[in-house]
């Protein structure tokens, strides 16, 4: 069964590339046409992602993201997408799961090699990323690992690994904010999209914590379990990273201002 999943995942990671090179252009064509304006620019230049030259204008001439940057935006908006299809695609299963005691042991392999595809594709096609999100991302192939080679007909921790996947794709917007935060003008706008995301994914944290300690607390010890929590702790640490980040992103008097 590992080798069908190392194949089907290599397929799905091959195949990223190509997003990643449509993303590449499709962003330097949008700065080229000029939807950047002199304002961002200068949030942007603060914020040190941009590639200028040294006589660089006001009026975005010769303006470019840093190929780091373009691909970094590729990737947290084309994950956000795939993380709602994994949403729509495999609602039905879990629920089947959890509550009549029914587990799609192909689907739940399915989806989660999609849902690990995407995180070593950003650990391949995009260099440069924070160390706290390049060790999630490696967790996440590692538990992909472990999901390929479960049985989840039969009881055990590895089905707490669906609970934590399931709370993880909830807040897929959350995705889309960290790309898009660097396309739009609209500051208006952007505030309210992180205002959303960081209530999406303060819920699903919220609830994503409650799932994991109940199981903690409820099974017998066993090393796997002490290796399982060492894992989940390092993930957590870059999600509370995310949502300290969410949160000031929304911090701004003019959320309190919506109707």
């Amino acid at each position: 069964m590992l080798v069908y999943y190392l194949i089907y995942l290599s397929f799905l990671v091959y195949l990223h590339k190509y997003v990643y090179i449509l993303g590449d252009k499709l962003l330097l064509q949008f700065f080229k046409d000029g939807a950047i304006t002199t304002e961002t620019l200068r949030r942007l230049s603060n914020e040190n992602i941009l590639k200028t030259n040294n006589n660089e204008k006001e009026n975005n001439e010769n303006i470019s993201f840093s190929p780091y940057k373009r691909k970094y935006i590729t990737k947290n908006i084309w994950k956000s997408f795939m993380l709602l299809l994994i949403l729509i695609g495999a609602s039905l299963q879990f629920l089947d799961g959890f509550v009549n005691n029914v587990w799609s042991n192909l689907s739940f392999k399915t989806w989660g090699t999609v849902y690990v595809a995407l995180d070593l594709s950003g650990l391949i096609y995009v260099k440069g990323l924070p160390i706290a999100t390049v060790i999630h991302h490696i967790v996440v192939n590692i538990l992909g690992i472990v999901n390929a080679q479960t049985d989840y007909n039969m009881p055990g921790y590895y089905r707490s690994i669906l609970i934590y996947t399931y709370f993880s794709i909830i807040p897929f917007l959350v995705n889309f904010y960290l790309g898009y935060r660097y396309l739009d003008t609209n500051e208006y706008r952007k505030k309210r999209l992180a205002y959303y995301s960081y209530r999406l994914y303060q819920f699903s944290l919220f609830f994503n914590i409650f799932s994991q300690l109940v199981f903690f607390i409820t099974e017998p010890l066993h090393y796997s379990i002490v290796f399982y929590f060492v894992l989940y702790c390092l993930i957590l640490n870059d999600d509370i990273k995310l949502i300290v980040f969410l949160r000031r992103e929304a911090n701004n008097p003019e959320i309190h201002k919506l109707s």
